[in-house]
């Protein structure tokens, strides 16, 4: 059953929902103990670039999450957990599948083509994916930088936002033991709406196939090879239909395929001991994902140690280490969700349904209609399988001491190494080796990759008061950065056994083999200065200077200055000494401008590489010729520039019970890394050129709130919210447009359009006006068919009573000429999420919720699900409402509209027929597949109950808390797929709101203890 709640005026409910948990504030002492001031909060800190400050003192746009929020989810990685709560960024992942990958945006990216995402930063060092790769547990606290104070510092790594993590580590004091663990049962939480009853499919496969003219292939398989030329075939096919069918079961491959349970487990355990001089943190964490599918898992085994100390007075070591071990099994995705889907709910007279779910039918049913595309999956799970394993060791070292007083020195380096192993192999019973037993056989695939990478930071700190109002802090640094990765892959055919899949590599044949290297460097220089006077005014600057080894000389330095300032209004003496402090009791203003740059290209594009290839002489081959590439280079490409402006305001009200900031930004991208198409007669077909603009501007708002305080129970919430809105300012010189595609014709295609003046994320078909109908056409007196006037034309031929029907887009209005119109736009309105917390005693309750408003979603499933071949599945929503051209009386097609119009009473509503016209119209873009995306998901509820500390005394632990969550419980939406939550390609953002075939989310039901000791 799906708790998935349909909804198409979600905008309209989306606030005051929201609203009403911040609307009420009050306590034991009521709130006139406003007055009274929160240290806790004017102390807290927050990372930035290469230091930290106080939030009081903060100058730039930053977001934070903290270990108790993180830890309120139970999740595989921090991605998972950080989803929804950070203003200004966006994590959608690619499905439910274990090990699945995500899509990271903070602003809405500053990129068309390149990667959009952001710079993590782990304990002051690059690591890529961090947020896939920290064992969740370990962290302490997360900080988004999103204005140009906070990234500029980090130059041309930070144009797409930076994610600041700082793990845990030691404590002075006892030694502390901590054990969590938790296990999750997932169940899929939605079903798509299929034909399910074993009639209603061979009715609707007898009428695809006497309109196909395969109705001998229908026969073979449905009506136990009766010939076509028996007498009353056709007129009495739909009581033999009924007779046979009308009790038979259909199998439900949703249910057999994915109505399973996983189970994920996970087991953290850390220690931390330390006197006053050095302190040690060491934990271990081990997760095991099962998913729904049969052979799809991810299992994660990471471990990590640091170590901190003061050798002497001043002088102070750290070493901090990690290893992570990464299993995938399927890939972290899976294609095939329309292959469950499509597959025939019935064997008719052919096959049992042991044999239909048990055997891989594909040869026979491809060989009956060569349309049909769908291998039992089943089946091809078990001979298709895949693989990855990753492995990641880190490890950071630094020193520093303090010297002349207000001066400290620190030098830090990083070193890290990633390896990993792809696999595929595919056996005697793949759709592999069906389609083709001789040529590719038994086959498989293995990719190998390594990468290094090291840092060395040196910086100097300065810091200083003057007469106990003057406050000075200035940095100065340097940087080298270093990345080297090579890869190589082969294609195995032709294996003569399967029994030892790829360790018989030996004996098979290397189709394909490709190797790749290449390597990339950073010089940095870098400098800032914040300036205290009074706790009132807070100025910050920023400079660094960037050197890239992907830019050719004369090319590579890029310069990024940055000014941010801060006006502590409340801390002036005319705000203090009147009434408003009362109730209105911190009041900050904030403006920050800057500049940084993008190099996010592959390497070596400022040259033109020459390839290795065999040139043939004398009909023999083996003569070593060298070749230009498609790509000219170009040494003049330099760095991508963008220039951020960011004003906010942070308030607190009440003894900041209620905390509310707001941020406005305008983000401009000029001289965009392109790869653009320039004239053949160049002897090339592309280069790489500085060209086209972009804007992303926007709101945020975070609002923090104790509503109720008292001395048993306590009642907060936390709500962020986020508008963006992307504007092409300029492409190519003379061009207004740039196209992507997406998808294929069985798959689902759409073309995106990034179109200077409009916003990213428009999609572009045709509009889709429901079907002709009856009163569409004239019978004429030899009983053929005539469009009446004024009816739009087709793009060719002529049109029948049940054919698509396309609007006009040709200037007189009457024809459909496939004239591409938009249909839709992937990028929602705004996005945000809401907590709310309570607590009892000892009990506590979290529920959060994440939504989206305002997206639209191509729905490429349904498309692909669109009746193409026979023997194939198809949608209620289409097999309950088709346009049917076959009169039952006859079993045969009529064209009378008369009759046309008994056998569809309603066909204005009616979608279209089974007719070959339409079998091409299905697979254009249409608007009929766009689909509103807006949510609202109730995504996790957590109900938990801590131990007194009088019980836990006695068996000697600190703390001892059991919980039960919910996640994915449920989802208010329009959307009739999966799950609205969907991305086309990772680290783009030109291509949102496209789903296809994507894994479903589960429903997962978490058990969790939490141990200290």
């Amino acid at each position: 059953m799906s708790l998935i709640i349909k909804h198409q005026n979600i905008k309209r409910i989306v606030f005051p929902a929201f609203m009403l948990s911040a609307s009420f504030v009050w306590g034991q002492k009521g709130v006139n103990d406003s007055v009274k001031t929160n240290t806790k909060d004017i102390d807290e800190v927050v990372i930035i670039g290469y230091g930290k400050v106080k939030k009081s003192d903060l100058t730039g746009s930053v977001s934070s999450v903290s270990a108790k929020d993180l830890a309120a989810t139970p999740a595989m990685n921090a991605l998972q957990a950080l989803q929804g709560r950070a203003a200004g960024l966006n994590i959608v992942t690619a499905g439910g599948a274990p090990g699945a990958s995500a899509n990271v945006t903070i602003r809405g990216g500053s990129s068309i083509t390149q990667s959009s995402d952001p710079l993590y930063i782990v304990d002051g060092f690059q690591l890529d994916n961090a947020l896939n790769v920290i064992n969740p547990n370990d962290i302490e606290s997360i900080d988004v930088l999103k204005g140009a104070s906070a990234i500029a510092i980090y130059g041309a790594r930070g144009s797409n936002g930076i994610i600041v993590i700082k793990t845990k580590s030691g404590k002075k004091g006892r030694t502390v033991i901590n054990y969590n663990t938790f296990m999750s049962f997932d169940m899929l939480s939605k079903k798509l709406d299929m034909i399910s009853s074993s009639e209603q499919f061979v009715k609707y496969q007898y009428e695809l196939a006497q309109l196909q003219g395969k109705t001998t292939q229908w026969s073979n398989v449905f009506d136990n090879s009766l010939g076509t030329d028996t007498p009353g075939f056709n007129a009495g096919a739909f009581k033999r239909i009924a007779d046979r069918y009308g009790s038979v079961a259909a199998l439900d491959w949703q249910e057999k395929m994915l109505g399973g349970t996983g189970l994920t487990q996970n087991h953290n355990l850390n220690v931390s001991v330390g006197n006053d001089k050095t302190q040690a943190f060491i934990s271990y964490n081990y997760n095991k994902q099962d998913g729904l599918l049969q052979n799809s898992s991810e299992t994660r085994n990471s471990l990590r140690a640091n170590i901190n100390s003061e050798l002497y007075k001043g002088v102070r070591v750290d070493f901090n280490t990690m290893f992570t071990n990464n299993s995938v099994n399927g890939g972290g995705s899976y294609s095939g969700m329309k292959k469950i889907l499509l597959q025939p709910i019935t064997g008719g007279t052919l096959f049992t349904d042991d044999q239909l779910f048990n055997t891989q039918t594909f040869p026979d049913y491809s060989a009956l209609d060569s349309g049909f595309d769908t291998e039992n999956p089943f089946i091809e799970t078990q001979a298709s399988t895949s693989n990855k394993k990753t492995r990641t060791f880190v490890a950071n070292a630094g020193i520093e001491f303090d010297f002349l007083k207000n001066f400290t020195w620190r030098t830090a380096g990083q070193y890290s190494w990633t390896n990993s192993k792809s696999t595929s192999f595919s056996d005697q019973n793949s759709r592999a080796f069906l389609t083709d037993p001789v040529n590719t056989g038994i086959n498989g695939n293995i990719a190998n990759a390594e990468s290094y990478r090291y840092q060395i930071t040196n910086t100097l700190n300065y810091n200083k008061t003057f007469g106990e109002k003057h406050k000075v802090n200035a940095l100065i640094g340097n940087e080298i950065w270093y990345e080297e990765s090579e890869g190589s892959s082969m294609r195995l055919i032709k294996f003569p056994y399967p029994n030892f899949g790829l360790d018989d590599i030996g004996n098979a044949t290397v189709a394909d083999k490709n190797t790749d290297r290449s390597s990339n460097s950073l010089l940095s220089y870098f400098a800032r200065v914040n300036y205290n006077y009074d706790n009132r005014y807070l100025i910050t600057g920023t400079f660094r200077a960037d050197g890239s080894s992907k830019f050719a000389e004369g090319s590579r330095w890029g310069y990024f200055p940055s000014v941010a300032g801060a006006w502590r209004v409340s801390q002036e003496n005319f705000w203090k000494d009147h009434k408003i402090n009362n109730y209105f009791n911190d009041f900050k203003l904030r403006v920050e401008y800057g500049v940084t740059g993008n190099n996010g290209i592959s390497n070596n594009l400022w040259r033109t590489n020459v390839l290795l290839t065999d040139y043939p002489m004398n009909n023999t081959q083996g003569y070593p010729a060298y070749v230009t590439s498609t790509n000219w280079g170009n040494p003049y490409l330099q760095w991508e520039e963008l220039r951020t402006t960011n004003i906010g305001v942070d308030m607190a009200f009440f003894n900041s019970r209620i905390k509310l900031t707001s941020e406005w930004y305008n983000n401009n991208v000029s001289q965009m890394l392109f790869q653009s198409i320039i004239p053949v007669s160049t002897g090339y077909s592309r280069q790489y050129q500085n060209i086209g603009s972009m804007r992303n501007r926007g709101m945020e708002f975070t609002l923090n709130t104790i509503n109720v305080k008292s001395s048993n129970f306590r009642w907060t919430t936390d709500l962020n919210i986020s508008f963006n809105k992307s504007k092409v300012m300029s492409l190519e010189s003379g061009q207004l447009n740039k196209t992507f595609s997406v998808g294929g014709s069985r798959t689902g295609m759409v073309t995106y359009y990034a179109t200077v003046g409009e916003q990213l994320g428009d999609m572009y078909g045709y509009v889709y006006q429901g079907v002709y109908t009856t009163d569409d056409f004239n019978q004429n007196a030899d009983g053929t068919l005539s469009l009446k006037p004024g009816v739009v034309k087709p793009s060719s031929g002529t049109p029948k009573p049940g054919d698509m029907k396309f609007a006009a887009d040709n200037e007189a209005g009457d024809q459909f000429t496939r004239k591409m119109q938009k249909i839709g736009n992937g990028t929602p309105d705004f996005i945000g999420g809401i907590s709310n917390n309570f607590s009892y005693k000892g009990f506590d309750l979290a529920v959060f919720m994440k939504f989206s408003v305002g997206n639209d979603i191509y729905n490429a499933t349904k498309q692909s699900l669109s009746p193409y071949a026979m023997f194939q599945n198809v949608p209620s929503e289409f097999g309950n409402n088709y346009y049917h051209l076959i009169d039952p009386n006859t079993g045969l097609a009529t064209t009378n509209l008369a009759r046309l119009k008994e056998l569809n009473p309603n066909e204005a509503s009616n979608l279209w027929s089974l007719s070959n016209t339409n079998t091409a119209n299905i697979a254009y873009p249409s608007s009929y597949y766009v689909e509103n995306g807006s949510y609202l998901r109730i995504a996790q509820v957590t109900l938990g109950y801590s131990f007194a500390k009088e019980f836990l005394s006695k068996v000697m632990m600190s703390n001892a808390r059991i919980y039960f969550t919910v996640s994915n419980l449920a989802t208010i939406t329009g959307y009739s797929g999966y799950d609205p939550e969907v991305t086309a390609a990772s680290g783009v953002t030109v291509t949102p709101g496209y789903d296809s075939s994507t894994y479903p989310r589960s429903r997962s039901y978490v058990l969790g203890l939490n141990l200290t000791f």
